[in-house]
């Protein structure tokens, strides 16, 4: 039995192991925890998902409605990805739940991910929510929370990630679209045509109903955007979060009626940590975006490019299962100055691998990173992996404390 949240939470994240998605379902109607519970909101895709999941429950919220959240990975602590009404299961929800699912969690040998994503289900299930809405891990056919039985499915985009686990771009369509279920809503905020004819023939074949968001162009900032007769206003936030913030609008208005008078603060304040989020840095403000893909990094830029930001210092590491050379030389184009770091992670990319390039430089450790960028740059740009950034921001915090 744990008692110490901290000895639970790596007991937690030490677990690895390969199985399939029906020997977790077996594992799941074991224990008599329902896939099939109350108004079910399952969304993929390659960027956006934890933003447009943010954005839901907030308009959710902002109408009344109590509703639970899943989504990875973790930025502050690992409670962070079972939420209700946007606050962490607590240690001793947590605690309880790990404990009572102990045996079955050794006897079949659950990994971390179907851990979370069991004890989110029997969390959920003991409590009276309007709405359960669940992000995927990494694709959606065989992501271990394909288990759902959801009202809605939804697909932010999809982009090239994660390919050494899904394979090439029509493979990664056909693993995402996994999620859409027989005689249900699908929405998805993706533009490409070709991929459009997918989704929509997949949902023929299943007796779905495809909605898609229309596209919506914004070049200046603040970012202002429309969704029917409403207006919006996204200061302090990446341009793609236009883009998710209308899916969610999407989604919610197949659900409920929405009230302008408490939509648009809902969407305007519904910040997603480590999105474009700024923190302080000595006398500077220092901008965190977690674009760990190169679409990510492609929108990021786009932010920089309409906010016309200068002087500019990039300080960037991800995980080495990524194209780190594709993301870098995609920064270096758009002329800024990339300083590539590293960080205490048993994935984290290994500097002597990187190639040297102008503009470029190659530090030991984002502590360095940020202190050398200070000296040169006047705005500085923390992004790259969700884990990297996570460490960074609670570094930045950390300082923030120790300066007051």
């Amino acid at each position: 039995m744990f008692t110490d949240i901290d000895e639970a939470i790596a007991y937690i994240e030490s677990k690895r192991s390969k199985r399939t998605i029906d020997q977790f379902r077996e594992t799941l109607n074991k224990c008599h925890i329902l896939m099939k519970q109350k108004n079910m909101i399952h969304i993929a895709g390659t960027n956006g998902k934890g933003s447009t999941v943010n954005y839901l429950r907030s308009i959710l919220n902002a109408h009344g409605y109590k509703v639970g959240t899943f989504t990875s990975p973790y930025l502050i602590c690992h409670n962070d990805r079972i939420r209700v009404d946007d606050v962490p299961i607590s240690d001793e929800d947590l605690l309880k739940y790990l404990n009572q699912y102990y045996t079955v969690i050794e006897e079949d040998q659950l990994s971390m991910f179907e851990i979370d994503v069991l004890i989110m289900l029997a969390y959920f299930q003991s409590l009276d929510l309007d709405y359960r809405i669940i992000e995927t891990g990494i694709g959606g056919q065989n992501d271990k929370t394909n288990v759902i039985d959801p009202i809605v499915s939804a697909i932010t985009n999809i982009g090239l990630d994660h390919q050494k686990q899904l394979g090439d771009i029509y493979d990664i369509i056909n693993e995402k679209m996994g999620i859409i279920k027989p005689n249900q809503m699908f929405i998805t905020s993706e533009t490409k045509g070709t991929i459009l004819a997918r989704f929509q023939e997949q949902c023929d074949a299943m007796g779905a109903i495809m909605y898609v968001v229309p596209e919506y162009q914004v070049s200046r900032y603040p970012f202002h955007f429309r969704y029917r007769d409403m207006a919006f206003t996204l200061e302090n936030q990446g341009i793609y979060q236009v883009t998710n913030a209308r899916l969610a609008l999407t989604i919610a208005s197949k659900l409920i009626k929405l009230d302008p008078l408490v939509t648009t603060p809902a969407v305007e304040h519904a910040a997603w940590k480590g999105r474009y989020e700024t923190l302080p840095y000595h006398d500077v403000q220092v901008d965190i975006d977690g674009a760990h893909n190169m679409p990510g990094i492609q929108a990021l830029l786009q932010t920089l490019r309409v906010k016309k930001e200068k002087n500019v210092a990039i300080v960037f590491s991800c995980l080495n299962d990524r194209d780190v050379d594709e993301m870098l030389d995609e920064m270096l184009k758009a002329g800024y100055h990339v300083y590539i770091t590293t960080f205490q992670d048993e994935r984290a990319i290994d500097l002597a691998t990187i190639q040297p390039r102008p503009h470029m430089t190659i530090v030991k450790s984002y502590t360095e990173a940020l202190q050398t960028a200070y000296i040169k740059k006047q705005h500085i740009v923390v992004t790259g992996s969700l884990h990297f950034i996570s460490k960074v921001r609670k570094h930045l915090i950390e300082l923030q404390k120790e300066e007051k």
